[in-house]
């Protein structure tokens, strides 16, 4: 009997240690179109302290203006790792990565942009990144629809592991959370 429990309690800890060693997903990697391929994902960036930002290239102020002001600081910092990613939050109408990209490197030129296959795997990562986002009509437009969206900027590490969501885009605070995040 004594023999019996002791060989339960081994296997239940041995059960229990390996689920420690099992690698767990990460709710911030991605799988996503991208200039590098279809199925570009955070081990791509291994090495560079990413910058993450979620917008749409028809977007008429919000994104123009979030770009500019983190390519003028990502600029003032200067440092090789940095990189930018901008996964669109409008695939359908950002679906050329040649165009995109395009665009976005007018802002800041150590940048990729990224667009989802689909719907469903947007709405997936946005909701793991905590990006609240929606289509809304604009009847009578030439636009057809806009996309309201939230404007945070998200941190990860040369792991691909997530830092920190800047929320406060005060041109001194950002310039000062980058900087920390960039000479970690």
């Amino acid at each position: 009997m004594k023999r019996n429990f002791i060989f339960a309690i081994l296997v239940l800890v041995l059960i229990l240690t390996s689920f420690y060693f099992i690698p767990k997903n990460n709710p911030y990697d991605f799988s996503l179109r991208s200039e590098f391929g279809e199925q570009t994902t955070l081990k791509n960036f291994r090495g560079k302290k990413l910058v993450v930002y979620f917008g749409y290239t028809f977007c008429p102020d919000v994104c123009p203006a979030t770009l500019a002001l983190l390519s003028q600081t990502l600029n003032k910092i200067k440092n090789d790792k940095a990189y930018l990613l901008f996964i669109s939050l409008d695939p359908q109408r950002d679906k050329d990565i040649e165009k995109t990209n395009e665009w976005l490197r007018y802002f800041y030129p150590h940048a990729t942009s990224l667009i989802a296959k689909n719907e469903k795997e947007l709405e997936k990562l946005t909701k793991n990144y905590g990006v609240i986002y929606e289509k809304i009509d604009l009847k009578d437009s030439v636009m057809q629809y806009s996309i309201a969206h939230s404007n945070e900027i998200y941190l990860i590490d040369e792991q691909g592991k997530f830092q920190k969501a800047l929320k406060d885009l005060n041109p001194e605070e950002l310039f000062k959370d980058l900087k920390a995040f960039l000479q970690d």
